[in-house]
């Protein structure tokens, strides 16, 4: 079959347009946004639909950057290092709210592009409701268990007691904070890509301007940082609430919550097609916490703020690869939907390219200014700065490698081919992380553990590519809509 620039024919006079297909007829709601994803050029469309969440995701760095200067500077690097102790079992709910929203935005672009929309607002309205269950289950889980958290961390002494004060102020804001990851790809899959960014740029500058006057004119210590977060995104997300709402009391076109449905058919696709992105972050708050043993057992308090610092360094690459991918991912998804396999693959390579000419430019960007860029964080701790420096100097070559594993994994969860996603992000975030660390510390101390990340990535590489392959000359797939997962007679003609 050939891609063709009309999906559907729709009337212009009216909401509804019916497709054809194998002598089947279903009614299709018109929906400017799904018009978009399906018949635009795709050059001007990934970027309209990138830009704003590359922009959103840098502005998200730029607030974790700024919370962290603060931290250092009015706190010093125990108190970055209490936060980067604790990350641990937030990974847990991260990757439980990753696996909800990002599964569930994936089958809502999909449902949305083979024309099913009743379906697609059934599902984001489960979605939702399973996003506020598991707030309340975090924030619980929090108070029950808080002394047993910190136990399981290994804290102790002051180190034990600022990662205590941090997710005591945090806890009550679990609810909204997922609220906020689920809905604002959710946005995007609405065709509203600059308000969700728009949205998020001011919840970072909230975030930035709270932390100042938490930390220094109120001097609340860490649980000031906890707070800033907790209300500018508690904040975010109640935005994106009231614009679905204010859709759904209008009636108005696209996506809208749905009465929670599908039952446990779309609950297996959700969690299914969201176990990599779970995983992910489960392994990374596994690998965090090895890292962060094997660093207190080399370097103490110091290693473990080094290795933060490393991160927050790196984070402005990935993250701006990540925004690259999730821009993306309604694009993949709604054509993946409606049976446009060429759509697909020429978005792949197009974004492809665009995360490697990045990821080039940062690295040489981190390696000229590294000296200049930690001195921001602790400019009164030069053994800690010189144990970062040399982290940094090995860490940093993991950059040139890592748009091919955030890509791949993006891309096979977006044609909810979970397994293939699955394999990515566990040989980009856990497997060879693991065998790193248990094997080259051993032979290489520190060095070894500042190589693991590179190794993990230069693996993750090689088999993400094999994926892309088997994906390439694989058969094309029929279209899929109805909550119940059916496929449909495909829209191409």
């Amino acid at each position: 079959m050939k891609d063709q620039e009309a999906a559907n024919n729709v009337d212009s006079s009216g909401s509804l347009a019916l497709a054809i297909a194998d002598d089947k007829t279903f009614a299709v709601e018109h929906d400017p946004a799904r018009e978009a994803f399906l018949k635009q050029p795709l050059g001007p469309l990934i970027i309209k639909n990138t830009v704003p969440a590359v922009a959103s995701m840098l502005f998200m760095a730029l607030y974790h950057m700024a919370d962290a200067i603060m931290v250092g500077r009015s706190l010093g690097p125990e108190a970055l290092a209490s936060v980067n102790i604790l990350y641990p079992i937030m990974a847990f709910f991260i990757g439980l709210a990753a696996m909800i929203g990002v599964g569930g935005n994936a089958r809502v672009a999909i449902l949305q592009g083979a024309g099913d929309t009743e379906a697609a607002r059934r599902v984001l309205g489960l979605v939702v409701a399973l996003g506020t269950i598991l707030g309340i289950i975090g924030s619980l889980v929090a108070i029950f268990a808080f002394s047993q958290i910190l136990t399981l961390l290994g804290t102790s002494g002051s180190l034990g007691l600022l990662a205590g004060q941090y997710l005591r102020a945090i806890y009550p804001f679990f609810t909204t904070m997922i609220l906020i990851f689920i809905l604002e790809q959710t946005v995007r899959n609405d065709g509203r890509p600059n308000l969700a960014t728009g949205v998020m740029m001011a919840m970072a500058l909230l975030n930035i301007v709270l932390d100042y006057i938490f930390l220094f004119p109120m001097q609340l210590g860490i649980a000031g940082a906890a707070l800033a977060t907790g209300l500018s995104q508690s904040l975010g997300a109640l935005i994106f609430i009231f614009y679905f709402a204010r859709k759904n009391f209008l009636k108005k076109p696209g996506l809208r919550f749905g009465i929670p449905g599908g039952g446990y058919p779309v609950l297996k696709m959700i969690a299914y097609n969201g176990s990599s992105e779970f995983l992910n972050s489960v392994a990374a708050g596994l690998t965090t916490l090895l890292f962060n043993r094997a660093l207190l057992a080399f370097l103490g308090s110091a290693g473990v703020a080094a290795f933060a610092m490393v991160q927050y360094l790196i984070m402005f690459g990935s993250v701006i690869i990540f925004g690259i991918s999730v821009g993306a991912q309604p694009i993949l998804s709604y054509n993946h939907g409606a049976g446009y396999r060429a759509r697909v693959s020429g978005t792949l390579k197009r974004v492809l390219a665009a995360s490697v000419a990045i990821a080039v430019t940062l690295f040489v960007l981190i390696r000229w200014q590294a000296p200049l860029m930690v001195t921001l964080f602790i400019p009164e701790h030069p053994e800690t700065i010189a144990v970062t420096l040399e982290a940094a100097a090995i860490i940093s070559w993991s950059l040139l490698l890592m748009p091919i594993g955030i890509i791949g994994s993006t891309f096979f969860t977006a044609l909810e081919k979970a397994w293939q996603s699955l394999v990515v992000a566990l040989s980009r975030g856990f497997v060879f992380t693991v065998i790193g660390l248990l094997l080259f510390p051993s032979l290489w101390g520190t060095t070894g553990i500042w190589i693991t990340p590179l190794f993990s990535e230069a693996v993750s590489v090689l088999v993400t590519a094999y994926l892309f392959y088997r994906w390439a000359y694989s058969p094309p797939e029929p279209a899929v809509s109805k909550v119940t997962c059916e496929p449909l007679p495909s829209l191409e003609q």
